[in-house]
């Protein structure tokens, strides 16, 4: 023990796990410690009642200069996480001016969610916006190429000293193709038109992301922690290989990805699946030959935890998952608006999605520390666990022909819908609690008027891709 350690208690005052084990069996009955006091998430996943320090490995407390389980960033964000807002183009006008009005109000950057492609009207929607500081990401349901190939073009004809603009594209094929919104025989001319993009931005930009791994859609079909990060880790690869096919370095490629996971309402979960997804990353990176690199991870809370019945419930929600998303150390945190559920937020929906960001940074303070959860026996054990099971299957994936396989021959998307299936049986026998759903729920519903979404052609997955829990009993009443 150096002479400076601080120590807080005399471990050996600790009581031993024998007299716990005594105590909690005098309440529970002898032999039902494992049926009462133990349970199961999805995925395979086991939480045990009680963690001892036994069961952590020694070498978890080295904190990475790069992406690995502490942080990306060993200093801590002094600045803070990005604060990303999600705005809808229907009018360009309109548009600009509520995006101007978040980005003056304390959000960091923008995700515009583009459903029609064609002629983008980015010079009116990004009037007067100051993209070196204030970056842009791009959220499209089909054809993601040519709504990133445009905005490098108008970054690049109409922005001559662009060079430090901040910018997300979003291209991603594998996505599009899981929606049915992209032709299988299409996939590979997307995929390298892709690559040949990441390699003109890797060029001329230097805060810039080309491929967008939407971890967010597969948790939106259905499925569970495991299978929604085998499946990111699986299109990293396949993103990664085209990049490499296209003469593109692996660390720069790295670069070029912007990874999207969902979070939730199970804080201690999400906490651990980005600390898992972080060791993960970095387990491919040592696979590709680099020890130590950057790569942007987004942490949003998914639609179908954004209810129609009583929305006001919504913020208790996205709160959590805020909070879990900057503990778990996110680089960028998007919530959805309280009234999403009912089309486009209006301004008081954003102020409040806004503000919760701000509440948790400026009163809360917990992007100063490093991987505030580390230490924690029981997210410590839980991150290695999710670890070990996402691995295994993205190896699976990866042995049986890739992610592109798993994708067309439909496996994915079918344990993507078992998954949710099961989600939606333990919602309704009350196996699983959700407050506003099926306990303390509001039988008159809320109804908010909104602007409608835009919409584009449905896709074969349509049905699962607008699910919401509000569905659940609405579905059930209706069979």
């Amino acid at each position: 023990m150096s002479e400076d350690e601080i120590v807080f208690w005399d471990r050996a005052e600790n009581p031993e796990f024998e007299a716990w084990l005594k105590a909690a069996e005098a309440v529970v009955g002898e032999g039902n410690i494992q049926e009462v006091l133990h349970s199961d998430l999805a995925g395979g996943l086991h939480i045990n009642p009680i963690y001892t320090d036994e069961i952590t490995d020694s070498s978890l407390d080295e904190v990475s200069e790069g992406v690995g389980l502490r942080s990306s960033n060993p200093a801590g964000n002094i600045k803070g996480w990005d604060i990303r807002q999600r705005h809808w183009i229907t009018d360009a006008s309109s548009a600009n001016s509520l995006i101007l009005e978040d980005l003056s109000r304390g959000a960091r950057s923008i995700e515009l969610a583009i459903e029609e492609t064609e002629m983008i009207p980015f010079q009116k929607v990004l009037d007067g916006i100051m993209l070196d500081m204030a970056g842009i990401g791009l959220s499209c349901s089909r054809e993601s190429l040519s709504a990133a190939s445009q905005l490098v073009d108008y970054l690049s004809n109409k922005l001559p000293e662009s060079s430090g603009n901040i910018f997300d594209l979003g291209v991603d094929p594998l996505g599009e193709l899981l929606s049915n919104s992209l032709e299988i025989s299409d996939f590979e001319s997307y995929l390298a038109g892709g690559a040949e993009l990441a390699g003109e931005v890797s060029n001329n930009f230097t805060k810039a992301t080309t491929f967008r791994i939407n971890g967010l859609k597969y948790a939106q079909l259905g499925a569970d922690t495991v299978t929604e990060i085998a499946g990111v880790l699986s299109t990293v690869v396949v993103y990664l290989r085209a990049m490499e096919r296209a003469g593109i370095g692996i660390e720069v490629a790295l670069k070029q990805c912007l990874i999207i996971v969902s979070v939730g309402t199970d804080q201690f979960l999400d906490i651990a699946k980005l600390r898992a997804l972080r060791l993960l990353l970095l387990n491919i990176g040592k696979a590709c030959g680099v020890e130590s690199f950057q790569i942007k991870i987004q942490a949003q809370t998914p639609d179908y935890l954004i209810s129609r019945d009583d929305p006001w419930v919504n913020l208790l929600r996205t709160t959590v998952s805020c909070f879990s998303a900057a503990t778990g150390g996110a680089d960028i945190i998007s919530i959805p608006a309280f009234d999403s559920a009912f089309g486009i937020p209006n301004e008081f929906g954003l102020r409040l999605a806004r503000n919760t960001h701000l509440v948790l940074m400026e009163e809360s303070n917990i992007h100063r520390v490093v991987d505030p959860a580390g230490g924690s026996w029981y997210v410590e054990s839980l991150s290695a666990d999710i670890a070990e099971k996402s691995w295994e299957r993205f190896q699976d994936y990866e042995s049986s022909g890739g992610f592109k396989h798993q994708v067309i021959s439909g496996s994915y998307a079918e344990q993507a819908h078992l998954s949710r299936d099961d989600y939606t049986s333990q919602v309704l026998s009350e196996e699983k609690v959700l407050i506003g759903v099926n306990s303390f729920r509001e039988e008159l519903a809320t109804e908010l008027q909104r602007d409608p979404y835009p919409r584009s052609v449905n896709n074969g997955n349509s049905e699962h891709l607008d699910f919401r829990i509000s569905d659940i009993f609405r579905n059930a009443e209706e069979t």
